[in-house]
């Protein structure tokens, strides 16, 4: 401070005093939530107990040095409330308390009564006329030099958030010499090597399974499985993770007529392990192990079917640029009864994008071992695209394909090998201010076929034009041309045009109304000099009408009908009639989170007359989406059924091509149908005859189409003799803490015989898993 007038000035003015400032946040509550710092103290009454929480508070606490000047006597304050709740003039005295982390509650109280004491002992101590004395952490300290910033980051060598932090959020005080050092704080203990936690748990269970089939023996089987699952990580921040679930099964199981089956009885080990390495990064790996055992799962089989799936994948991305690459390889192992099925397969795939260009390529091998065959199979693909303006774009792609059967029956070896490669490049031309739209098309394509030492060979080349000329809103004018290179060298030719006009929507009611024709002709020349010209020409109409219905709902309905007349010349010379007929229904339902669905069904009808004969009749219904009923129960579907007819009167005989590229003759005077059936459709209710806990689920599935994607390196498939063609799925549970009952039962069709299992399991959870 400035001289006084009249006293004469000391010879070194003392240091101006220093203010240390901290805030706290006191307290922070938003609506509805339950953010106020649990009190030693209990409250003394519900109503005050419930009363409005207290807006935010910062609480201030002064520190003067040592020669700061003396403070005067503050007046004393009317004691707060017995409800504990602070007066508005101790809020702005800064004498409320803070809201601290509970667990920090005994260290600020503390270190608030010490800085109390010193306050309360540098004011008696400055009453008397001397100078205050510093606090009791202080003493003994150099104080700090005048200008040097002594504010930090909690946390700042590894930033956690504020709950997870053991250290002070107040400004740390000097340590007094031969004290003990404060506790390192989470960041600093996180440094260095140790346990990480482990989060486990695991399930005891015991079951009775009967199993009961066509073509076999019925069984029934004890089932007992002891389960640990666990998962944790290795250095933080997560540099892995790790979670392995293992279970030891024992299973005693006996036929219907009441032998003890000795095959069926043992212990086997089943689980899973997975480890994922840097999972946030640029180059997560990541790798899986998986044992499975039929007899404790609930699968259809009255034998010991075991699956190992051994997964491993590595992915890469760079930090600077647009290309990333992935990498993995997949082993798949049933064993049982009828012997061993494996499948292995390696894969890898790379992208990249450049401006205005990007390019794919990717590739896979896979070998598939079954007892009586042997299949290998590779894959290697790439693309490339290339956009020169927003009107011009060109596409490549190209493949090399290649499958080898060797197969085994009866004593003899046959094997078969068959090879392809193919390359199609495109070019669209579509600019925005002009009539005229074109597109450009070059193709290669050749097969290699092996079968018993015979030899089969194909190689096609070929290049085709088209362009369109949108005359008007109605009219429209298009043409083609193409050239063909066989296997010999020979060239064939195909050139066509055509004109199509559109009519105008009529309005008649509720519904639309809109008519369309077409004319065109095409000429094609054959390498032998032979040629054929055709005409051709259709007309058309359909008529729909939707309806807008409650809840966001919408039902479209539609009819169609076509004549097409077609004459050809030359060689194959013919003259068809084609009637077609169309029909389709559709509901469309989008009600929000409740109902989200789509319900359609199709028909068509196809007839042609003339020198050949034939009809075609298909019909499709699909049901697809989501259906909340009520609070508990919801039903789910992705179901397609499809049936189709076919017959013709053409007495020629086709030759075709099988699997293996063998030429089969194919009689077409014959009459076929077919009936598909894929999908699947689920229900679940949580709350069964209104008892809680009491939970049901009910699947169904079909696939009725032949599946053999394992035999040719899908590793998640499952063998073809094993697959469930239609199958229902029934599961009753009930819950009660963690004791867990559950009743299942399931019938399906394998092989066209009809299977059924009856499986009941009581299991007990412990841990915290």
């Amino acid at each position: 401070m400035p001289a006084i007038a009249g006293q004469a000035a000391p010879a070194e003015s003392p240091a101006h005093p220093r203010l240390r400032l901290t805030t706290i946040l006191a307290s922070l509550q938003r609506d509805g939530e339950s953010g106020v710092t649990e009190s030693a103290d209990p409250p003394r009454d519900t109503e005050q107990t419930n009363q409005e929480p207290a807006p935010l508070t910062l609480a201030w606490n002064f520190q003067l040095p040592l020669n700061a000047p003396a403070l005067p006597p503050l007046p004393a304050l009317p004691s707060s409330p017995a409800s504990g709740t602070p007066r508005p003039e101790e809020r702005l005295s800064g004498r409320e308390p803070a809201a601290l982390p509970r667990r920090r509650i005994a260290a600020e109280k503390n270190d608030l009564t010490s800085r109390s004491a010193d306050t309360a002992r540098n004011l008696k101590v400055a009453a008397a006329g001397t100078p205050p004395l510093p606090p009791a952490s202080e003493q003994n300290t150099p104080a700090p030099r005048p200008g040097t910033a002594d504010a930090k980051v909690v946390g700042s060598d590894d930033f956690l958030p504020a709950d997870e932090l053991d250290t002070d959020l107040l400004p740390s005080q000097p340590r007094a010499a031969g004290t003990e050092p404060p506790p390192a704080s989470a960041a600093a203990r996180n440094l260095g090597w140790g346990l990480a936690p482990i989060r486990w748990g695991g399930t005891l269970s015991a079951g009775l399974r009967n199993y009961r089939s066509d073509n076999s023996t019925g069984s029934t089987s004890q089932v007992y499985e002891a389960r640990l699952r666990a998962n944790s990580y290795i250095w933080k921040p997560y540099i892995a993770l790790v979670s392995g679930d293992f279970a030891l099964t024992t299973v005693r199981s006996q036929d219907s007529g009441g032998a003890v089956s000795n095959n069926l009885m043992g212990t086997s080990v089943t689980g899973s392990g997975s480890l994922n390495v840097f999972p946030q990064s640029r180059f997560p790996f990541s790798a899986s192990l998986s044992l499975a055992d039929s007899r404790s799962d609930g699968s259809f089989s009255d034998s010991n079917v075991q699956q190992r799936r051994l997964a491993l994948r590595q992915n890469y991305r760079p930090q600077i640029g647009q290309w990333s690459a992935a990498g993995g390889y997949d082993r798949s192992e049933i064993t049982g009864d009828f012997g061993s099925d494996t499948v292995d397969r390696v894969y890898g795939n790379f992208s990249n994008t450049l401006d205005r260009q990007s390019f794919n390529i990717s590739g896979d091998f896979s070998k598939s071992q079954a007892v009586d065959q042997t299949t290998k199979s590779f894959f290697v693909g790439g693309g490339h695209s290339f956009t020169y303006s927003e009107e011009l774009q060109f596409n490549t792609s190209a493949s090399f394909t290649g499958q080898q059967f060797d197969l085994g029956t009866g004593g003899a070896t046959l094997s078969a090998k068959t090879q392809s490669a193919q390359i199609f490049s495109y070019a669209n031309w579509a600019p925005s201010e002009s009539k005229l739209r074109g597109s450009a098309n070059v193709r290669y394509f050749q097969t290699n076929n092996t079968f018993d030492g015979a030899t089969f060979d194909n190689r096609t080349f070929g290049a085709a034009a088209s362009l369109s000329y949108q005359a008007s809103r109605n009219l429209s004018l298009f043409g083609s041309a193409g050239l063909n290179f066989d296997t010999n060298n020979q060239m064939s030719s195909n050139e066509s045009l055509g004109i199509s006009y559109s009519g105008d929507a009529l309005r008649f009611g509720n519904f639309d109304y809109v008519w369309f024709s077409s004319l065109s002709a095409s000429n094609s020349t054959t390498g032998d000099g032979d040629s054929a010209r055709t005409i051709s020409g259709s007309l058309g109409h359909t008529l729909t009408r939707s309806w807008q219905l409650p809840e966001k709902t919408s039902l479209y309905t539609s009819l169609n009908q076509s004549l097409t007349k077609s004459r050809a010349t030359g060689v194959g010379s013919s003259d068809t009639t084609s009637l077609t007929h169309g029909a389709s229904v559709s509901l469309q339902a989008n009600a929000g989170e409740a109902l989200s669905g789509y319900l359609s069904a199709s028909f068509s009808d196809s007839r042609t007359r003339g020198e050949t004969t034939s009809s075609f009749q298909m019909l499709n219904v699909q049901l697809t989406g989501f259906w909340r009923i009520n609070a508990y129960s919801e039903l789910n579907s992705n179901l397609t059924w499809q049936m189709s007819r076919q017959a013709s009167d053409r007495n020629e005989v086709v030759v075709v091509s099988d699997e293996f590229g063998r030429p089969v003759l194919v009689d077409t005077s014959t009459r076929s149908g077919s009936t598909g059936l894929g999908g699947g459709l689920g229900y679940g209710h949580r709350r069964v005859m209104g008892v809680r806990g009491l939970r049901y689920r009910l699947d169904f599935r079909a696939n009725t189409n032949r599946d053999d994607s394992r035999r040719f390196g899908n590793a998640d498939a499952l063998r073809e003799q094993d697959r469930a063609t239609l199958e229902l799925d029934q599961r009753l549970l009930y819950r009660i803490g963690r004791l867990d009952t559950e009743l299942q039962y399931r019938v399906a069709e394998i092989e066209g015989r009809r299977n059924q299992l009856l499986f009941f399991r009581v299991s007990r959870e412990f841990g915290s898993f």
